[in-house]
């Protein structure tokens, strides 16, 4: 019953994600975030071709294998964008960030290996598919991370952000939360897990991209979000001096 309601959702989620793309070309905002347009259409894409297989047969899993470092590139290349996007105007905390965001992920993958016990410790009748849901439990969990820690950190300056960063950066660090968690439990607790765990994921992912085609507007691009600290004209001039300064050091030194 939850394998079939899966199977459901899953054939939803890839006329969401078509529809959600088809949105945001008609708002003007595809062109503003291209790796998160190629996402939503390479998960389409790969969405329809899994669907077409049998599920659990040797054809789904090696695709399913073949394409998932696919989706890992693409949801580092949409978090870039996302920050990147936001720290148009100072190119050189960008760029450090970049560097920090690859060597976040780098750590997370290190670290993924090298605490491998829960995981492969478990019985798991794929050890294939086990190894490659490991990897993605350490980077989702490593740009979640990235993207708490740049919260606090727009949240320390009086950055102008727009509602859709906000949005946009709220959804991906939940959904990359839930990912990642949802893939330890794959692991750890073995087969008797699966259909809850994927009846959840899809729903998951259903829920993100509602948000997505509900929050994501083209005026959001516009309305600057007021509801962070106030600070006096004096500090706020004060603290952009020295984002500027350290700005302007970082380039120097690229």
């Amino acid at each position: 019953m939850l394998e079939s309601a899966a199977t459901y959702v899953r054939t939803g989620n890839i006329l969401l994600a078509a529809a959600l793309l088809i949105v945001l070309r008609r708002r003007g905002l595809a062109a503003r975030r291209p790796c998160f347009a190629s996402y939503l259409f390479f998960c389409a894409i790969r969405g329809t071709v899994l669907a077409i297989l049998p599920f659990r047969s040797s054809a789904y899993g090696y695709t399913y294998v073949a394409t998932e470092p696919i989706v890992w590139l693409l949801y580092v290349l949409l978090v870039v964008e996302l920050y990147s996007g936001a720290l148009r105007e100072y190119a050189g905390i960008s760029a450090l960030s970049k560097w920090a965001l690859w060597l976040l992920v780098a750590v997370g993958l290190f670290l993924s290996v090298i605490s491998l016990g829960p995981d492969l410790g478990s019985s798991h009748p794929y050890p294939l598919v086990q190894i490659v849901t490991a990897i993605g439990r350490a980077l989702c969990t490593s740009l979640a991370l990235f993207l708490l820690g740049t919260a606090i950190f727009f949240l320390s300056y009086p950055i102008p952000l727009s509602r859709n960063t906000l949005v946009h950066s709220a959804v991906c660090a939940v959904y990359f939360l839930t990912l990642a968690a949802a893939y330890f439990v794959h692991n750890v607790v073995g087969p008797s897990s699966w259909d809850v765990v994927n009846l959840a994921l899809v729903l998951l992912t259903s829920a993100s991209l509602l948000a997505w085609v509900f929050l994501l507007r083209p005026e959001g691009e516009h309305v600057i979000v007021r509801h962070r600290p106030q600070w006096s004209p004096e500090a706020e001039e004060q603290m952009l001096a020295r984002l500027d300064a350290l700005n302007g050091v970082l380039l120097r030194s690229i």
